[in-house]
Order: C-alpha cells, then sequence, then structure tokens
C-alpha cells in the first residue's frame, strides 16, 4: 500500500510539472503567432486620404479612428494616432509593413508595424 502511494505521488509530481511546461510552450508561441498574424493582416490594410475626424470607437472596445474625406473610417495603434491631426494625409499601401503620415504635404512620420509588433512582444516577455 505504501509503495503504491509513493508511485502515486510521483505520478502526480510528473503530471504537474508535464502541464506547466505545456503552458509556458503554448503561452509563449501563441503571443508570437498572435503578433505575426496581426502583422499580416496589416499588410493586407490599404487606405489613403485626408483625415477629417479623429474618435474612438467605443463600440469597437475604444478603438481609436480616423475618419477620411472619402467617408472610410480606419482603426489605428495609439502611439501613431496621437501623432495624427486633422488636415493630415495618411497612406497605407497593401503589401507594406508601414504607414506615411504627411503634414502640410510633406513626409512627416514613417509608422512601421513591424517595429511596433516587435515593441509589444519585447514588453510582453520582459512581464
Amino acid at each position: 500500500m505504501v509503495k503504491n502511494k509513493g508511485n502515486i505521488f510521483k505520478l502526480l509530481v510528473l503530471a504537474v510539472v508535464w502541464l506547466q511546461l505545456v503552458f509556458w510552450v503554448n503561452y509563449l508561441s501563441g503571443n508570437e503567432f498572435f503578433y505575426k498574424r496581426a502583422l499580416e493582416n496589416r499588410k493586407e490594410e490599404s487606405y489613403s486620404g485626408i483625415v477629417i475626424e479623429k474618435y474612438i470607437d467605443s463600440s469597437q472596445h475604444c478603438t481609436p479612428m480616423l475618419k477620411f474625406t472619402h467617408n472610410v473610417s480606419v482603426p489605428l495603434e495609439n502611439s501613431f494616432w496621437d501623432e495624427v491631426e486633422v488636415g493630415d494625409s495618411i497612406v497605407k499601401i497593401k503589401g507594406q509593413i508601414y504607414v506615411n503620415l504627411y503634414k502640410d504635404n510633406q513626409l512627416k512620420q514613417v509608422f512601421n508595424y513591424n517595429i511596433y509588433f516587435q515593441n509589444l512582444k519585447e514588453r510582453k516577455s520582459r512581464k
């Protein structure tokens, strides 16, 4: 009977260690997959125009949005959205990983999604 309890305890410890290992591998690879998928989704977007409105869309989890002159609205990341002003021009070409911001017809900033998602991954891994 005592020998059985020892084997059950060892099996239980092994199962707990195995579950922890599976959790960590899944957690780390899941984040990598999430950011790759998010980058691919952003690469497929295409939009351009003059910004006529900046707003927070409460129906979309408080997503920062820009509305263009041709009545199209697009979501943007907070850090880039903060830099944009009404009257600025934005150009995002399908297949590219960056967005160009023009102020007074001059290129003022390039927002690179690859760098953005890489920074998010690094911040997440430090926690």
